[in-house]
This record gives structure tokens, sequence and C-alpha cells, in this order.
């Protein structure tokens, strides 16, 4: 079995404009940003590509230049972009822009809970894009198990949504025990948001299961501290690695 663990950037998120100093917009910050995450430890990047206005978009201009900056920025290193409904809450219309992309991501992330998500982690297939599923809450895991996507999949997310702690780690086990119970098998990713991101990522390094940082789910450092930047949280989150004797997945060499 593969113990190595996958540490993802996830940059920016639904996060505005502003909201941190350093959180990375245009394509250029999101290239610089992703690169400077790599040197600090990360081998894939999450990103939410912003039109002209700042505002988070499916549209193919600004995501096919989200993923060609990061991709010369970090060659080898793969992408992935959002398809969040909350950024195009009509199912078709998210679905059609979609399918226009014509700079694709090596994967993209399926929030599993929301409108028209098994078609759009299909077209996503049929095109060769990594399936990134998203899972909330163990609701989400049996649509899932319905929909038999797992075995398509390059990686299962365990995301809930409670800022609790405690609550946050109730819920992704739950969560995981339907996809057990089921007998799913799939790489997992666990993540917390906000005030659960750190217990939540170390409780995902003892498990020796895939995870993820940055400025998407947190603006602050264990301590509390405001961190200055993507790279500084992955810099930690590979700190708490190493403490555990945990090898991290390489960032391919240009």
């Amino acid at each position: 079995m593969d113990r190595t663990v996958l540490l993802k950037v996830c940059s920016n998120g639904t996060r505005e404009p502003g909201s941190h100093p350093a959180l990375p917009v245009t394509p250029d910050q999101l290239g610089q940003d992703t690169a400077a995450a790599v040197a600090a430890g990360a081998a894939a990047a999450h990103v939410h590509p912003r039109g002209p206005d700042g505002r988070q978009t499916l549209a193919p201009g600004p995501c096919g230049h989200a993923v060609a900056s990061l991709r010369a920025a970090c060659p080898g290193i793969p992408v992935g972009l959002t398809t969040g409904a909350w950024i195009e809450p009509d199912p078709a219309r998210r679905l059609a822009m979609i399918e226009q992309w014509l700079i694709p991501p090596d994967f993209a992330s399926v929030n599993l809970g929301e409108p028209g998500a098994i078609r759009i982690a299909g077209a996503l297939s049929e095109r060769g894009i990594g399936l990134e599923l998203g899972l909330w809450n163990p609701d989400d895991a049996q649509l899932l198990v319905r929909s038999g996507l797992a075995a398509r999949s390059l990686r299962v997310m365990l995301e809930p949504q409670e800022d609790d702690p405690a609550a946050a780690l109730a819920n992704a086990d739950a969560t995981e025990r339907v996809l057990n119970d089921a007998g799913v098998r799939a790489r997992l990713l666990l993540h917390g948001m906000e005030g659960a991101t750190w217990p939540v990522l170390e409780a995902a390094l003892d498990r020796r299961l895939d995870v993820r940082i940055g400025l998407e789910d947190t603006l602050r450092l264990p301590d509390g501290t405001v961190a200055p930047d993507n790279a500084a949280l992955v810099a930690e989150a590979r700190r708490l690695a190493a403490e555990r004797g945990i090898t991290l997945a390489r960032a391919p060499v240009a």
C-alpha cells in the first residue's frame, strides 16, 4: 500500500479579494503563489479562478488562463479547479461552462451534494479530467455509493463544514463509515475549515490520509497568528507531517 501522503495547497477558495494581503486572485498571482507553495512542500494545487472583476468564475477564458499560469510557474504540478454550484447555481449552465474549458485542468473538485453533481462528474471523467469528489456529510457518501463514481475518482475528499473540531471529526468519521460499510475503496483526503482546520489536518496525518492547506481553509497558523501567505501554511503542514515521520508526495522536478 502506498503510504506517501499528498499535501495539496488550496490557494484562494471563496475568499473575497482583499480578505488577506497575500490572497492570490489574478492568473499571475496564482502562478507565483503556487510556485512558493510547491517550494514549501505542496505537490498539487487547487484554485478558484477569478474574472476581471475578482469574482469566482467557471468561464473558459479565466479558467484557462489560471491553469496555464500555474503550469508555466510549476511544470508537472497537478492543477485542480473548483466546479462549485455557488458560482453558477443553474446545473445546466454550470455543465455547459465546464464543457467549454479549452485548457482543462488535471483534476476538478465536485461536491456531490450539489444539484447536477453526478452529471458534471461524468462529463469531467469523459474528458479525462481527474475527479476529486467532495463529501460534506454521510448523505453525500450515500450518493457516492449509489453513483458508482468512486472507482473512477482520483480521490475522495472528506470535507466536514463544522467550525468546531470535535463536530467536524465526528462528521468525517460518520461519512467514512458509510464508505467502509459499502466496501468503497478510494484514496481519501480529509480537511477542515476555519477553526477546525489544524486539528482536522493533524487527525488526517495521524491516519495517513491525504491533506490540504491554504488560505481557502484558514487564514491562521496553529498558534492563532495570521499566516503571511499560502507558503507559510504549507510549510507548517509539512513540519507537522515530519514530526510524525510521514513521507510526503514529492513535486515533480522540472
